[in-house]
């Protein structure tokens, strides 16, 4: 059936009225309204209760009178009923709204009635309320952070920066707000790049890795920095960026870099060391067993005899050998000998007229020796050879060209800082040092050939063996001092060796023994043939009988056999069965007072290191030469003495 059939059409249908329609609209939408007349009358309220009011109509009643429980809301009122609109916020029954109400007028201006209207704001004020929670919170973290953070624009203008960027590049927060603070001024020229490639990375997924780069400071200092940053908004360019100040981990870098290579330059030498003192043991037998017998020949041989010659290339080479064999043991800083306090002034002194015959003709040796230096405790010999070493060193890099060595000696006092910049510098402390300085007017080094030149065998010259420097640096270790090399290629080369200053008085050379006579029965062990049958000739030739042993456990077997005779023993450190030490507590059980004098091819700092038994007479260094034995032997023998153990 259609709607004619049935007598309706849809004229025939009466439209909603308006306030059906509004009706409508306020039931379904958050939206309260009412309207008061001029005085205040409720000419219409939809919805709209003040707080604490009864809900109802309120059309008809008052509502400055209504609103007296409202204070707000009845001051709003009154603000809109004398001509402007006016807003407030308040909460009923647990929901939030805000209260809009605006004056209207008639053609002549005046106020003839406002009309309200009621939002329901709740879940908007939970909203903006978590919103300020939230940016509080990262306000905290941004503004507390110990990283420093940044908000920037792809332009390079810095819109916000917390204080720890501040701190790493210097500046005030007076000087940010005063625009003092650009990305791209502060960036390191060569460092452009890398920002430019993490805006590319930005633009393309949001983030760029973190990356190395240095910022000036506001003091014009660079800082090593990581950074990292993502992109904010594509459409304004801005970006957050994180800066962690790198300078305490590149310090600490550095350090251990510079323990490690100090580390590796000890262990170097160490290892060095392990094997010189393999070398010198074996070695300094068959120079002892050369030296030995070449001397006791030459000893017994006329003047005139055609021999001597030879004999005398014989000696000067197991010398030279010596002296090769005691440089590698100078490498491990072991190098000890006879220390006692001395004037360093004085000793350079003396050398000085073999150095200028050492030397070209065309080097001028200078000497600017300063008079009364505090003592230091050294040993002559090494001394000596460091002196040489660097003499000649320094000539041979001025070449064939005219210059200058000089060599000068002070006192200097060093702190920790100054300690930091020397060779081989552990265990040196601050102090006041006695130095020899050494400078030549030769063709320089660069920094790469500066840090090898201590290195043991590696040299730049052609005829070279690489070993007068690390001599000089293991003696100068083994002195417990410290070097500094100040070169540049073609300003010459400075060294400058560094003693400790000692409070003994420096005294003179011990006096040679020029002649020695013995007697009675001598005890020679040591398990090397050589050096024993060169010791007895040498002891026969000083006036004594000799009894020989081929190692420790038979010579304390042959002293107890003769015992009540044998006036002096020489013992050799390193043998098998029965080593030194064992042999000589052997010896002291049979009899307590007769003088041992040690022999060794280590020196005597690391022998008597290996050796702790006390009550020694004396000690030799193989190869020793006759002049030495006597020595050693007029002081074992001197009437009172029980020896220096």
């Amino acid at each position: 059936m259609t709607d004619e059939a049935n007598g309706r059409d849809g004229a025939g249908v009466p439209p909603a009225s308006a306030r059906e329609v509004l009706g409508f609209v306020l039931q379904h939408a958050p939206v309260r309204v009412f309207e008061v007349d001029a005085q205040g009358i409720f000419l219409m309220n939809e919805g709209v209760n003040p707080p604490g009011s009864r809900p109802g109509s309120l059309v008809g009643i008052n509502a400055l009178a209504a609103y007296r429980s409202f204070p707000e809301g009845l001051a709003a009122l009154q603000v809109a009923l004398a001509g402007t609109e006016s807003e407030v916020r308040y909460i009923s029954e647990g929901k939030t709204y805000d209260l809009i109400l605006s004056p209207r007028r008639d053609a002549q201006g005046a106020v003839i009635s406002v009309l309200g209207m009621a939002q329901v704001v709740t879940e908007r004020v939970r909203a903006e309320q978590e919103a300020r929670k939230s940016e509080e919170r990262f306000r905290r973290v941004f503004e507390s952070n110990m990283i420093g953070l940044t908000f920037f624009r792809t332009n390079g203008e810095v819109l916000e920066v917390n204080d720890a960027l501040l701190a790493i590049l210097g500046y005030s927060r007076a000087d940010f707000e005063a625009g003092g603070l650009n990305w791209r001024t502060s960036t390191v020229p060569g460092f452009e790049h890398l920002d430019e490639q993490a805006l590319a990375q930005m633009a393309a997924s949001g983030v760029c890795p973190a990356f190395e780069k240095e910022f000036f400071r506001k003091d014009g200092s660079r800082v090593p920095v990581i950074l990292g940053g993502a992109s904010l908004s594509e459409a304004s360019g801005t970006g957050v960026a994180f800066v962690l100040d790198l300078s305490e981990r590149k310090q600490n870098q550095e350090e251990r870099e510079r323990l490690q290579a100090q580390l590796l330059q000890v262990q170097k030498l160490e290892s060095l060391g392990v094997l010189a003192g393999g070398i010198a043991h074996d070695f300094n037998n068959l120079l002892t067993a050369i030296l030995g017998s070449a001397s006791a020949a030459m000893l017994t041989l006329p003047n005139e005899s055609p021999a001597r010659p030879d004999l005398d290339n014989v000696i000067l080479a197991s010398r030279r050998a010596a002296n090769l064999t005691r440089q590698l043991l100078a490498y491990s800083g072991k190098g000890h000998f006879e220390v006692r306090p001395i004037d360093l002034s004085v000793h350079v002194r003396e050398l000085a007229t073999l150095l200028e015959t050492t030397i070209s003709k065309k080097v001028q040796l200078r000497l600017e020796l300063t008079q009364d230096l505090p003592a230091v405790a050294a040993d002559i010999a090494q001394l000596q050879q460091i002196v040489m070493n660097l003499v000649i060193n320094g000539a041979e890099a001025i070449g064939d060209q005219r210059g200058t060595v000089l060599v000068a000696t002070g006192v200097q006092a060093i702190d920790e800082f100054y300690v930091q910049s020397l060779f081989s510098s552990e265990g040196i402390e601050p102090g006041t040092y006695v130095y020899l300085e050494v400078h030549d007017t030769g063709c320089g080094m660069d920094e790469a050939t500066k840090m090898r030149i201590f290195d043991p065998f590696f040299t730049t010259k052609f005829t070279g063996r690489g070993l007068g420097l690390a001599a000089v640096m293991g003696i100068v270790r083994g002195h417990k001092g410290a070097m500094k090399v100040y070169s540049s290629p073609g300003k010459g080369t400075t060294f400058k060796v560094f003693f400790p200053a000692s409070d003994a008085v420096a005294v003179g050379p011990a006096p040679e023994v020029m002649s020695f006579r013995g007697e009675g029965l001598a005890l020679v062990i040591d398990d090397d043939q050589g050096v024993r049958e060169a010791a007895s000739r040498l002891l026969e030739f000083f006036g004594f009988r000799v009894l020989q042993a081929v190692d420790g456990r038979h010579g304390a077997e042959v002293f107890r056999q003769h015992a009540g005779e044998v006036v002096v023993i020489i013992l050799d450190m390193t043998m098998p069965e029965m080593n030194g030490e064992e042999t000589f507590r052997e010896i002291r059980r049979v009899r307590s007072d007769v003088p041992v004098i040690l022999t060794s091819g280590y020196n005597e700092i690391e022998a008597t290191r290996r050796f702790t038994a006390k009550g020694l007479a004396g000690f030799l260094q193989k190869p020793f030469t006759p002049k030495e034995l006597s020595q050693k032997l007029a002081l074992a023998l001197k009437p009172g003495s029980r020896g220096s153990g």
